[in-house]
């Protein structure tokens, strides 16, 4: 039988935010939850909606010409570096052989996590998708600050 996509961005999202407040897998959580964004940004953007990816990434480039010290705007290649440098670094080894990283992974985790339950409360009507006790608790969370 054939798996829909959406079902497995529904699964990865679930089990990272269940891993995320378990709170001893923050590599992982951090790594599902960006794939669950991915996929649940390629949803929204189906039917004619900005996934949460492309919101920040396009904020961050209007922005860069403020930061940027020649005043032009970085390229949109480089801002989604940076915007998944964290998700790419924990699954993938430099030519350089680097071997370690140096973020917060528990800091990364939430960022992702909130790209994508944003996505997935945009996908909510269009997919007929159900507001789990997860989601809703994170969003919950989110709004109050915590």
């Amino acid at each position: 039988m054939p798996t829909p996509k959406l079902t497995i961005a529904c699964e990865l999202l679930d089990r990272a935010l269940r891993l995320y407040y378990e709170g001893d897998s923050d590599f992982a959580a951090l790594h599902l939850a960006g794939a669950a964004e991915e996929l649940l940004g390629k949803y929204v953007e189906a039917f004619g909606g900005e996934s949460s990816f492309a919101n920040l990434q396009s904020a961050a480039i209007r922005l860069s010409k403020y930061i940027n010290e020649d005043g032009t705007e970085s390229t949109p290649k480089a801002i989604a570096g940076v915007m998944n440098r964290a998700k790419n670094a924990t699954k993938h080894m430099e030519k350089t052989g680097k071997d370690h990283v140096t973020f917060n992974a528990r800091t990364e985790a939430h960022d992702l996590l909130d790209r994508a339950v944003s996505n997935y409360y945009q996908a909510m009507d269009a997919y007929d998708l159900p507001e789990t006790e997860l989601i809703w608790r994170f969003s919950q969370e989110r709004a109050s600050g915590v």
